[in-house]
């Protein structure tokens, strides 16, 4: 009875977390880039991973929910149930290549929420929620009216993204061959707005893409023994071009900028529009000396490094029904996560410490020109006293390098806190 009643609190607790991000979910980016495409994309790794530059790919790892490659659910200890929430916030700084301004910005937010519960020995299930993609910039400018002495001002404002909830089943077909599918439900609306005042007359249009779709993707891993206690995963995932349902609405709306009374509203929707994701492919790999289960408790001085290459193609995805506005994006990640001793009784010899770094080109063309992003990560994952819930910390630093020069430059440090809760649900004791 206890354990049911632990159970259903549990639930609870998961179910709320899901339905609470979902209401409280909101764009975590300021930059001005967000206004091009579906916004800025996010990469799906959670805060364990964010500390090893993003790895996931050939990432198998009982003590870590790695959403990234659906395979990695069946190595999920069968006596155990997880949950990670996550929690990040991040100072921007903007560098403006034509006029040389600069601004600072800070935002934060609840990221994410991923489960993942075993079914059956080799058999495991994923649910979770997280953001697609980030829409957040304003901006705006005022021209001096030199003939009419008056002033003309334009402030263009953009909200919202993309986000998805998905649910994961992967099964061990062979003793080191895992397979494992994902499906996500997407949705959400991309808003921009631009607002122009004149002398005469206020004119706000509100564009909004309203999205929702089913996403699939398939993961392979692969599990070769290299020597004693060393193993090498490797992995791979597959996502087919998807085509969304979207509806595009635009209002306009004239106000008059004196009595601020409307004039008229103006709206419009269409469903004729075509927008798609793109066709994802992805390989990694792992090395480690950490076997996992009893034969592991002995090791010391354990780690595990990889990396990881994804390419998806944008190009070829047709976005307001053309496939001339988005760029295919290359995005390379390694990192690795190094433990002095799991069963010291020295808090600094249990931590595991983690270190990464990135790369990725955009998916936007303003023009024909987008961007690089170059980054670096550093990560600790704090034991608790059961020795399986951890509490992570991620550190990042990155810098968009765009390829004109009169463009936004711009810098991120990124703190991420996520906590990965680990209980021992099918765990029965004997009393004597």
């Amino acid at each position: 009875m206890i354990a049911i009643q632990r159970v259903s609190v549990f639930c609870i607790i998961a179910i709320s977390c899901i339905y609470s991000t979902y209401l409280q979910a909101q764009n975590t980016t300021q930059s001005p880039y967000s206004r091009y495409g579906y916004g800025l994309l996010a990469n799906g790794d959670l805060g364990a991973q964010r500390g090893m530059g993003g790895i996931g790919f050939g990432l198998r790892n009982s003590h870590i929910i790695n959403p990234l490659n659906p395979a990695s659910y069946s190595g999920v200890d069968s006596m155990t149930f997880m949950i990670d929430l996550g929690l990040t916030g991040q100072m921007a700084w903007y560098r403006d290549g034509f006029n040389n301004s600069k601004s600072r910005k800070i935002n934060g937010n609840l990221d994410y929420v991923a489960i993942q519960i075993p079914l059956y020995r080799g058999l495991g299930m994923g649910i979770g929620f997280e953001p697609v993609s980030s829409v957040g910039f304003s901006y705006g400018d005022t021209t001096n009216l030199s003939n009419t002495g008056g002033y003309a001002q334009n402030t263009s404002v953009g909200s919202n993204g993309l986000n998805k909830g998905y649910a994961t089943l992967s099964y061990k077909l062979f003793q080191n061959l895992s397979a494992g599918v994902n499906l996500s439900f997407l949705f959400g609306d991309v808003i921009h707005s631009n607002q122009a005042t004149n002398i005469g007359y206020s004119v706000l249009n509100i564009d909004t893409l309203r999205s929702t779709g089913l996403t699939y993707e398939f993961g392979l891993q692969y599990s070769i023994p290299v020597a004693k206690n060393k193993k090498m995963v490797i992995g791979a995932i597959y996502s087919p071009k998807i085509k969304l349902n979207a509806t595009y609405h635009n209002s306009e709306i004239r106000v008059d900028p004196n009595t601020g009374v409307i004039q008229s509203i103006n709206p419009t929707s269409t469903k004729d529009l075509i927008f798609e994701l793109p066709e994802t492919y992805g390989l990694g790999f792992t090395y480690s000396n950490n076997p996992g289960g009893f034969r592991s408790f002995n090791i010391k001085n354990k780690f595990t490094v990889g990396a990881d290459a994804q390419y998806q193609r944008w190009a070829a995805a047709k976005f307001f029904s053309k496939t001339d506005s988005l760029s295919n994006r290359l995005k390379i990640n390694m990192g690795g996560e190094f433990v002095p001793d799991d069963q010291s009784r020295s808090f600094f010899k249990r931590n595991r410490y983690r270190v990464g770094a990135y790369y990725s080109n955009s998916y936007i063309k303003i023009g024909d020109k987008g961007y690089n992003e170059y980054g670096a990560s550093l990560g600790v994952g704090i034991p608790m006293n059961d020795r399986r819930s951890f509490l992570n910390l991620a550190f990042s630093y990155s810098t968009v390098v765009p390829e004109k020069a009169t463009f936004i430059h711009e810098k991120y440090f990124k703190i991420t806190v996520s906590y990965t809760f680990n209980e021992a649900w099918f765990f029965k004791r004997k009393v004597q």
